[in-house]
């Protein structure tokens, strides 16, 4: 007895192993799980029977017998079948029937199960994961009655435990595995919308330069100019969004920069008039919180550069990103034009100023307008 002891100890130890590696075929495992443990036990057979959803029958995962080194799945057995056994196991009983035949929770097997594959003694262990019964595992010796010793029933409950290790890590792993690949088809289908809309807002601004050039109405030109600046912050942020591996959020720095490099390369004979103080934040910033702020940006640029450049030979524009504290950023932009009271104007049946106070309230930002002295909008938001 001393010498199965330590065997059954050492093939514990490394049975315990097993589910470590990285193994995505069932099959496999429960293949290594049979053929080391029957010799220890000094049996014949041994199978694995999980609960279907309803647990209105177990079906195995697994059945090995030794004698004719046959390894098979798939087995079922119904509750109605064998009514008395299925209770047993929702009990959690371990099931020890020296007499498989004699024993009450057992008989039920005689003809259907027990005779066929000429069983005359078996264990049975309920094991469950997480606290839930999900199947059974059963020891069967043939040929001749057997009397499972104390350890060796110590050492088939301690084998539940690392089968039930392994069945959950495994079903960690594969979803794991799900997560991974719906994360990635999310991330897939993310990039192709931005992609298209790309498309949409670049055949948009196409659109609008050819209509430009067509018209020879002034007023008409400077409405259609607008119109696809406002596009264009919408398209930057879908631009950025295809080339930065977040999908979701963009640098603010990089945000605002671009829209400022592509204001300038629009209208270069000011392109000497930017004044951009933008410093680095590593901040990401949401794409519908982007696109408000970008609408902004634009909407204040437009006025500066229609109302503002004309009037004055040292025009110049100013846009300056800083932090400050920890938690809060201000956007500052303006000119050096002699001012306006937004306050009043902003009632007037117009787009643009209506479209900049609209935006900021719905960012919920620290907002301050222009006024006669004062040519500088200040936008102010917290960090989080």
């Amino acid at each position: 007895m001393q010498n199965q002891d330590v065997n059954l100890l050492e093939e514990l130890d490394s049975l315990s192993q097993i589910h470590t590696l990285k193994r995505n075929d069932i099959d496999v495992i429960m293949h290594d799980f049979a053929t080391r443990i029957l010799p220890s036990l000094l049996i014949e057979r041994m199978s694995v029977w999980l609960f279907n959803p309803e647990k209105t029958a177990v079906i195995s995962i697994g059945e090995y017998d030794s004698r004719t080194k046959k390894f098979s799945k798939n087995s079922i057995l119904n509750k109605k079948d064998f009514p008395i056994y299925f209770d047993a196991l929702n009990e959690n009983k371990i099931i020890l029937a020296e007499d498989i035949y004699a024993h009450p929770l057992t008989k039920e097997f005689n003809d259907v199960y027990s005779k066929p594959n000429n069983i005359f003694s078996l264990l049975d262990i309920p094991f469950r994961i997480s606290g839930e019964l999900i199947g059974v595992i059963c020891y069967e010796k043939t040929e001749i009655p057997k009397k499972f010793t104390p350890e060796e029933i110590s050492f088939c409950l301690s084998i539940s435990f690392v089968l039930a290790s392994t069945l959950e890590s495994r079903k960690r792993r594969v979803l794991h595995d799900r997560l991974e690949t719906a994360l990635h088809e999310k991330d897939l289908l993310i990039r192709e919308i931005n992609h298209r809309v790309k498309n949409n807002l670049t055949i948009l601004i196409s659109l609008m330069r050819i209509s430009k050039s067509r018209v020879k109405n002034n007023e008409s030109k400077v409405l259609l100019d607008e119109y696809e600046r406002r596009i264009f912050s919408m398209l930057k942020i879908h631009d950025m969004l295809t080339e930065n591996e977040h999908t979701l959020n963009i640098s603010l720095s990089s945000y605002i920069k671009a829209l400022i490099t592509e204001f300038r390369v629009t209208y270069p004979q000011i392109n000497h008039c930017f004044k951009v103080d933008v410093i680095w934040l590593d901040y990401l910033i949401s794409t519908k919180k982007a696109i408000h702020l970008g609408l902004i940006i634009s909407e204040v640029l437009l006025n500066s550069i229609k109302y503002a450049a004309s009037k004055s030979n040292n025009y110049q524009v100013f846009i300056q990103l800083n932090k400050l504290s920890e938690n809060s950023i201000e956007l500052k932009i303006g000119d050096n034009g002699e001012g306006f009271n937004f306050d009043t104007l902003v009632n007037n049946e117009t787009l643009g100023l209506p479209l900049i106070k609209d935006l900021a309230d719905s960012l919920d930002l620290k907002s301050t307008f222009p006024t006669l002295n004062n040519c500088y909008y200040n936008f102010g938001f917290e960090m989080k």
